[in-house]
């Protein structure tokens, strides 16, 4: 159902529900947005203070793996006297029970931050490895082919890895090398033990299960690789590569920050925090997924909706009990209207509320006494109206129908003296008896005249669908007689289909077309044109315009008159009834008639009828027979 289909009462109701929807909406919209931009803000400060504690806490984790080494390179200058330290290969491996071992025992016994722990030769062959199950199964006992080797070597100080495939254990981890300098600052031999990165993904997180799942950071290494992760460690395992999240990048390029991002590893929105770890180069990030940041603002957008809904439901009921009742007057009245629209003039409606609808149901009522008066006034006018058209018809059809008979005979007389007594009648009077016989014959044409004008307000109406072209046709062969032997050039176009009474209209084309004719009777060749003007949605225009003598236009009210004429008797025969029977034709019909013209410059007469609609006949549309 449209708005506009809905009573008063139902739009009132509707008007105030709506009120309150938008209200509630565009309220909790700017509560919504508010309440995300101060989360957004608490969430990126607790990251920023989180992420700096998170990256104090693996700083740390990583210096004190990186002191152990350098102390162990400390204890162990004896070592580079022993002839097996100088070997190479596996069979240069050290016994179970080698005095070196017990100083990688006691970096296992005073920290838990290496899985294992490395003795290498300058060369980068193994000489010891701690646990010795390590170094029993032991692929490869040499490591100079990595890049972590390769760095020492450059660089002479302690190292810390990428992430990378350790050669003792064949699974992911970060090894730290400590460098072992013999006589003259010669590189003798390197201590290097590969970190428990499951540890290292358990620092800085105090919280439990529960808080790793709301909020957590992770490192990656200078290539993005995941070295720790609080929330899901396997990412390590399965070397992980982060370098695509936005704040990984912003970290690896030395930047700090926090905001919002898209992270396309998890698939996902996070809130979250950055920064370097400078001397690695490494990431430290910490996060709190979006939806966990904004569940509390969440839970109060639901809220609101909940409420602004109840709220909307609560307002809508109370709008519509009291527009109910507000309007029920007003629905009466309008009850009301259609009574009296129907003609039903002696209701009246009482109204005891005080307000301007009283008020205006008291002008209501005033108006419906006054329209009774009237309507009274108007049947008692009526009648006397009719009564005196009856009188008028009946008092013309009898003045014409009398006359007939005293013209008869004028004529009738006239005649015979001017066969017997016309030779003996001089010119003047034979001239004076022509004059009467003439006079006599006009005045006949007169009286049949005015007794059609007057039998044609009388006569019932009948509405059928007619084509108009069929009629103008049948026009042209009842005046057949009128243009014979002139020159005439017909222009007739494609007249539409109407509705009305198929004799009374084509009457009225008759005399239009005689008329036409009249007009034109001095002009060496006449032009007439019927056609019709089809840009009205609401009636169909009909014309019949010539190249006669026209009329001047300051005249033209007095066209459509009982026996009007601008033109003498003398210079063109007629009654003066012909338009005026055209006029009376199609204002039964609702239409109108109107004339355009110039003196000399022809005329064209125009008349309307109502828009023809074939659903008005239940589809049926029949064009006028011939005849």
């Amino acid at each position: 159902m449209r708005f506009g289909n809905l009573q008063l009462s139902g739009k009132l109701s509707a008007l105030v529900m709506l009120a309150v929807c938008l209200t509630a909406l565009a309220s909790g919209f700017v509560a919504i947005f508010i309440g995300r931009s101060i989360m957004r803000e608490r969430a990126n400060e607790a990251n920023l203070n989180s992420v700096q504690v998170y990256a104090s806490a693996v700083g740390f984790y990583l210096d004190n793996a990186r002191s152990l080494l350098e102390a162990a390179a400390g204890l162990t200058p004896d070592l580079l006297a022993r002839p097996e330290f100088s070997g190479a290969g596996t069979q240069g491996l050290a016994a179970k029970d080698a005095p070196e071992r017990r100083i990688a025992a006691a970096i296992f016994e005073h920290a838990s931050v290496f899985e294992y722990v490395m003795l290498l030769r300058a060369d980068g062959s193994v000489y010891l490895v701690e646990p010795y199950d390590f170094q029993a199964g032991l692929a490869r006992a040499e490591v100079a082919f990595t890049p972590w080797y390769k760095k020492l070597l450059f660089s002479g100080q302690t190292i810390i890895s990428n992430l990378h495939i350790s050669t003792v254990t064949q699974r992911p981890t970060v090894t730290v090398a400590a460098p072992l300098f013999g006589p003259g600052g010669k590189l003798a031999g390197i201590w290097a033990g590969g970190l428990k990165l499951a540890e290292l993904s358990k620092i800085g997180h105090e919280g439990g299960e529960s808080e790793k799942r709301q909020r957590w950071g992770y490192i990656t290494d200078q290539h993005g690789l995941i070295v720790a992760h609080q929330s899901n460690p396997k990412y390590v395992q399965e070397q992980t590569d982060f370098g695509s999240v936005p704040s990984v990048r912003a970290a690896l390029a030395g930047q700090r920050g926090a905001g919002q991002w898209f992270n396309p590893i998890e698939g996902d929105e996070k809130l979250g925090a950055y920064m370097s770890l400078t001397d690695l180069g490494w990431a430290v990030v910490y996060v709190t997924p979006a939806a966990v940041a904004y569940a509390p603002i969440d839970r109060l957008t639901r809220s609101i909706l909940l409420t602004s809904f109840a709220i909307f439901l609560l307002m809508g009921t109370a709008a519509w009990a009291i527009a109910r009742r507000m309007i029920l007057p007003l629905k009466n009245l309008a009850l009301l209207t259609d009574e009296i629209a129907a003609g039903n003039y002696s209701r009246r409606i009482e109204v005891h509320s005080g307000d301007e609808i009283e008020r205006l149901a008291g002008k209501f009522n005033q108006m419906a006494e006054g329209l009774s008066q009237k309507e009274a006034e108007l049947r008692h006018r009526n009648e006397q109206l009719q009564d005196r058209n009856r009188e008028l018809s009946a008092f013309s059809y009898s003045v014409s129908h009398d006359l007939r008979a005293p013209v008869r005979h004028i004529t009738g007389f006239a005649e015979i003296l001017q066969k017997k007594a016309a030779e003996k009648l001089d010119e003047d009077c034979r001239r004076y008896l022509g004059t009467i016989l003439k006079s006599a014959h006009q005045m006949r044409n007169l009286i049949d005249d005015l007794l059609a004008f007057s039998r044609m307000g009388r006569v019932e109406m009948q509405n059928t669908p007619l084509s108009l072209q069929q009629l103008a046709k049948e026009a042209l062969e009842n005046l057949q007689y009128d243009t014979q032997g002139r020159a005439i050039e017909w222009k007739i176009g494609d007249l539409p289909l109407a509705s009305g009474d198929p004799a009374l209209l084509r009457l009225a084309l008759v005399n239009l077309i005689s008329n036409a004719l009249k007009f034109t009777r001095k002009r060496e060749k006449a032009v007439i044109e019927i056609d019709s003007i089809g840009d009205s949605p609401d009636e169909t225009v009909v014309f019949v315009r010539d190249n006669g003598v026209g009329f001047d236009m300051q005249y033209s009210d007095k066209l459509f008159g009982v026996f009007q004429r601008l033109h003498s008797a003398e210079a063109f025969e007629g009654t003066g009834i012909g338009l005026a029977s055209v006029r009376r034709i199609i204002l039964r019909h609702g239409g109108r008639v109107w004339a355009e013209g110039s003196v000399d410059g022809g005329a064209t007469f125009y008349f309307s009828l109502p828009k023809f609609v074939k659903e008005d006949f239940h589809g049926k549309t029949q064009a006028h027979p011939a005849g």
